[in-house]
C-alpha cells in the first residue's frame, strides 16, 4: 500500500512539472510559430475569411 500512494504521489508531481515546463517553455502562438519568408502573418486576426 506504501508503494502505491508513494508512486501516486510521485506521479502527480511529475505531472504538475511536466505541465508548468511544457506550457512555460514550448508554447508558442501559431502566427509566431509558422511564420516564414513565404508567409505573410504580420497582422494575425486581419487575413481571415468572413462570410
Amino acid at each position: 500500500m506504501k508503494a502505491f500512494v508513494a508512486s501516486l504521489a510521485i506521479g502527480i508531481v511529475i505531472a504538475i512539472g511536466a505541465g508548468f515546463v511544457l506550457n512555460g517553455n514550448f508554447q508558442t502562438d501559431a502566427h509566431t510559430a509558422f511564420t516564414t519568408e513565404g508567409a505573410r502573418v504580420d497582422k494575425p486576426g486581419d487575413n481571415l475569411i468572413n462570410y
